[in-house]
């Protein structure tokens, strides 16, 4: 690899782009109808809204989401600015806390009872209105999956009756593999505690009287104040619970607030009386939502969980795993990015684990097991679109690295515009690949160089890269980068709406990394892409803060190396006005940055990534304070960091180079610096940037 491969070509993106900027330029959007104000928790159309909740604003807005940073509400935000008229005819700007295509968000300013009138601006220009009903109290109770009903976004508090010492619990937990929220049975009748609910809800903090009843028990019920209440939300504690739900599986929350009924959600308590810690239970649970799409035969983890017969054999090293935080394996530290998907075990769950092992890892009633999780045996994503497998490779055993590029067409079916929508890549030698990268090769390059390979194996040498010309922003004319993978990936599943562009008769070009182990070893591997009907909305473009020019001293064990990337760094001096004008009307930016991939080596040990806005804040986007070259991934946002044509990334990436270092490839230690070999050094981060779509800037081809 080399700086330049990520480096954007000026002449060629602003040509195309700069004759198109009549075309990018649009007008702001004219008035489009009428708005339905709903409560966000309940979604109830017919129910008024409270002041000071939150409350969703139906109608036609933006093409991207765009939220409020930390959840603060805005008085404008991409260019959107609401105004409410109450009943007496005063005017309050209503706070925004999210900008989505089909709504806003909005925190409800304090308005006095009666209809008042709602007025959506864009560039000062209104675009929408409409009238709701204000009631000082209209209660709603959030859903874990924002339907307005079904399990509820709450988390249970235990209170031990021996200390008063407290924690907490998860009540629900995201399936990945059946794409919806489960919930985790809570057991009121654990000796020696009592038992509580946290719900959350809007609209409610006005109310006099909370009344509650949970499986249609009646339960105290009390108003909590949150950490900021200014931002709408309202928290509603329940019990302590009667040991009387145990047995009672999912059951009905019903609250009440100054007699006003909220919406109906839910909650699941165990189906066993006992206090025990079971298998069946409460831990298979657990793996269901964090351990068993890696721990499962065929994937990469050495044992099984999807059975107890398979896991109490581990209980001891599973115990002493989640305790250490070795496992589930989860790099990023808190606080760094929030991530989807994140592979974390709660302190409460941590604990639930070690006591089912301090107890003999009991199986459990049958009885009490969940629905088992069903994989696709083959494809993690369900059977692809194109399958790609490379030719048989056989690296020399007692050679250096090698790196073999192939040369692969895309689908003579596809005869417009698609975008790639998802990538499952299978090594067929995991022992011997290092890593593997896919690019868009729009002009077929890597067949010429295929074809003058004269070595007489398959595919073409491409130290560095596939040898291609690349760049950011042209897909008509360079290649680049679509996708990759490196120790511990998961498959890839681009955000609705996006994906990497494919032109028809055009190729892809797979580059394979292979580090020999002193043994015969061959290799083929397998990618399965999935394509979108047409051209999405917006493309993914790969691009990276990278530093080439470095060398770690032998024997330093803490060596510090920086890296960056900003617009101006590879477009130069972006106050040009002609570049200016491009940037500030393209549409490219701001642009969202959805998912990021850091990389090192073996001596890698931290790796930390910032944004930096011109007047020098700070936003953390990605920390790994315990380097592990076998567990890399793509970290894909919660929601999209906003990046501005101004802004830059800057890494900052530690190395131990030291005899100290287990995985130092070299003994004794000597300077290591740039390269692709696996005993060489990097210093990089990937950002995959979602753009709205650069071909109606000219920059797709035909």
């Amino acid at each position: 690899m080399t700086g330049s491969r990520y480096q954007i070509s000026l002449a060629k993106a602003a040509a195309s782009a700069l004759a198109c900027l009549a075309l990018a330029a649009l007008p702001a959007q004219a008035h489009q109808g009428d708005i339905t104000v709903v409560s966000a928790a309940s979604l109830d159309a017919s129910a008024p809204v409270a002041p000071l909740s939150i409350a969703y604003l139906r109608g036609e807005f933006a093409e991207r989401t765009t939220k409020a940073p930390d959840g603060v509400p805005q008085p404008e935000l991409a260019s959107y600015t609401a105004v409410i008229e109450d009943p007496d005819g005063v005017e309050h700007a209503a706070g925004i806390i999210a900008v989505e295509p089909q709504r806003l968000v909005i925190l409800v300013p304090d308005l006095p009872g009666g209809t008042a009138h709602l007025s959506v601006k864009r560039h000062g220009l209104e675009v929408s209105d409409g009238e709701f009903t204000v009631r000082s109290v209209s209660p709603g109770l959030f859903s874990a999956a924002g339907s307005g009903g079904g399990l509820a976004d709450a988390r249970a508090m235990r209170v031990s009756t021996l200390d008063g010492a407290v924690t907490t619990e998860e009540v629900v937990f995201f399936n990945p593999n059946r794409g919806a929220y489960e919930p985790i049975p809570l057991n009121p009748a654990a000796e020696g505690s009592q038992l509580y609910l946290i719900l959350r809800g809007t609209g409610i903090r006005n109310a006099a009287a909370l009344a509650a009843s949970v499986g249609g028990i009646s339960v105290p019920a009390s108003f909590r104040t949150v950490e900021q209440p200014s931002q709408g939300v309202d928290e509603v504690v329940l019990g302590p619970l009667p040991l009387g739900l145990a047995q009672r599986q999912v059951v009905d929350i019903n609250l009440s607030a100054d007699g006003i009924g909220a919406n109906i959600v839910q909650v699941a308590f165990s189906p066993s009386s006992g206090e025990s810690v079971t298998f069946s239970n409460q831990i298979v649970r657990l793996f269901q939502g964090e351990c068993q799409t890696c721990h499962r035969p065929g994937q990469v983890a050495p044992f099984s969980l999807l059975d107890y017969e398979s896991a109490h054999l581990w209980a001891n090293s599973i115990k002493g795993a989640v305790e250490s935080g070795y496992m589930p394996p989860w790099k990023p530290v808190a606080g760094h990015g929030e991530f989807m998907g994140e592979r974390r075990l709660t302190e409460a769950e941590v604990n639930l684990i070690a006591r089912w092992v301090d107890a003999g890892a009991p199986e459990g009633d049958p009885e009490d097991l969940p629905e088992p999780l069903v994989f696709n045996p083959d494809w993690t994503l369900g059977e692809p679109d194109f399958v790609i497998e490379t030719p048989a490779f056989a690296p020399d055993p007692s050679g250096d690295d090698e790196y073999r590029c192939f040369s692969v067409p895309i689908p003579p079916e596809i005869t417009e515009l698609r975008n790639i929508t998802g990538i499952e890549i299978q090594p067929g030698n995991p022992k011997i690949v290092h890593h593997l990268i896919l690019y868009g090769d729009p002009q077929g390059e890597s067949v010429r160089l295929e074809a003058a390979s004269a070595d007489g194996r398959p595919g073409y040498e491409c130290f560095g890269s596939a040898g291609i010309p690349t760049s950011g922003f042209n897909f008509a004319a360079d290649s680049y980068l679509v996708g990759g993978w490196a120790p511990g990936a998961s498959p890839v599943v681009t955000p609705q709406g996006s994906g990497f562009l494919v032109r028809p008769q055009s190729y892809l070009a797979v580059q394979l990394h292979y580090h020999p182990d002193g043994t015969e070893q061959s290799d083929s591997t397998r990618i399965g892409l999935h394509f979108s009907e047409g051209p999405t909305e917006d493309n993914l473009l790969v691009l990276a803060a990278i530093n080439t020019r470095f060398l770690i001293p032998a024997g330093a064990d803490r060596h510090e190396v920086t890296a960056s990337f900003s617009l101006e760094s590879v477009l130069g001096n972006i106050d040009n006005p002609i570049l200016r004008a491009f940037l500030n009307s393209s549409g490219i930016f701001p642009a969202d940055i959805i998912s990021v991939v850091p990389h090192m080596h073996l001596l890698g040990k931290e790796i930390r990534m910032e944004k930096v806005s011109p007047s020098g804040e700070r936003t953390p986007m990605v920390y790994i304070d315990d380097w592990d070259f076998d567990w890399q991934d793509f970290y894909h946002y919660v929601e999209p960091v906003q990046f501005y044509a101004e802004d830059r990334l800057e890494v900052v990436a530690i190395y131990d180079n030291s005899e100290a270092n287990p995985w130092n490839p070299n003994s004794p230690p000597v300077p290591v610096g740039w390269g692709e070999r696996t005993t060489d050094e990097m210093c990089l981060v990937f950002a995959v940037f979602r753009v709205q779509s650069l071909c109606s800037l000219g920059l797709c081809g035909q």
